[in-house]
């Protein structure tokens, strides 16, 4: 008997202008660019080529889960109009508490920064653990909503990605975690076991 398998095809949102400033914003909102909105059509062709059959509709995966930012918003209007997006607080940019507005090298800094071991830093930012553990709970949750398996289309965050990658690939490599982002204009793709 064949396993069932959940494919998740997440897109990261669209460019926007704190990213060609380095400038990390976490949950403060941002609206795309005129280039984060050329990658979202993008996008969009290319989940339309992955369709089993052509079509100018987009219509295979069981369902559309977002970001409730802005961006993601924007993003998945972009790249699947046809859904009504179910927007999900477990697929938001990482809390940056009092960290607002720093790089993303002097984030990488924070000695907390990747804790392992503790959900939120000192100043209240959450930290890889805490990202790690509201993804479970949306896969968990995810798997038991769609038993028979097929494909979900997130719109998220790089950050909500790397939870994704880490959790399915089973990485357990600190150094490993920290190696990882998912551009603008790529999807990604990951496979949950039913």
């Amino acid at each position: 008997m064949a396993t069932k398998k959940l494919r998740l095809v997440v897109v990261r949102h669209g460019e926007t202008p704190s990213n060609l400033t380095g400038v990390v914003t976490g949950r403060s909102e941002d609206n795309l660019t005129t280039n984060g909105k050329a990658q979202m059509v993008k996008i969009r062709e290319e989940l339309l080529s992955m369709q089993p059959t052509p079509g100018s509709t987009l219509a295979f995966p069981l369902a559309v889960y977002a970001s409730p930012m802005k961006r993601c918003i924007e993003s998945a209007q972009i790249i699947a109009p046809e859904y009504d997006p179910i927007y999900d607080d477990r697929l938001a940019e990482r809390d940056l508490g009092e960290m607002g507005n720093y790089t993303i090298d002097e984030l990488w800094e924070q000695p907390l920064w990747n804790s392992l071991e503790v959900e939120r830093m000192g100043s209240g930012a959450e930290t890889l653990l805490s990202g790690l553990t509201r993804v479970r709970e949306f896969t968990d949750e995810l798997k038991q909503k769609y038993p028979d398996g097929g494909d979900i289309l997130l719109v998220t965050h790089s950050f909500i990605s790397r939870c994704l990658w880490i959790i399915t690939e089973n990485i357990t490599d600190p150094a490993e975690m920290g190696n990882f982002i998912h551009p603008n204009d790529e999807i990604r793709e990951y496979i949950l076991t039913l």
